[in-house]
């Protein structure tokens, strides 16, 4: 008896989450920048400094040569910006860039219309 409610709410949750990303689809904003976007935000809370390198190793189902083309994109329409470490010009910090809010508006528009009690 448990387990059928234990699956069912596995396959609702699954569900809700499938429905949540759905308007993605037809969205401008593509899933791996969306994917990104959620490794940073996350890796911010937690760590504070954030370096291209960090992404690169945390992000597994994506290969480096895309995440450094989405990060590039990202960097170029300003919604991410670099910052150099001072003491290694090698390192590069990943801070939120100029547009990086109105991105973050446009993918809470996206999601918007998606039924409060998901996710």
């Amino acid at each position: 008896m448990r387990y059928n409610f234990q699956m069912k709410n596995k396959n609702a949750n699954i569900s809700n989450f499938f429905q949540a990303i759905a308007p993605l689809a037809k969205s401008e904003i593509e899933l791996e920048d969306v994917l990104i976007i959620s490794f940073l935000e996350n890796a911010w809370k937690k760590q504070g400094a954030v370096q291209v390198n960090d992404v690169i190793h945390g992000i597994t189902n994506l290969s480096p040569s895309t995440i450094h083309r989405r990060l590039r994109k990202m960097k170029l329409n300003q919604t991410l910006q670099y910052r150099i470490n001072e003491e290694n010009h090698r390192v590069r910090f990943i801070e939120k860039g100029n547009q990086y809010e109105q991105t973050l508006k446009k993918l809470q528009q996206v999601i918007a219309h998606v039924h409060p009690q998901t996710i």
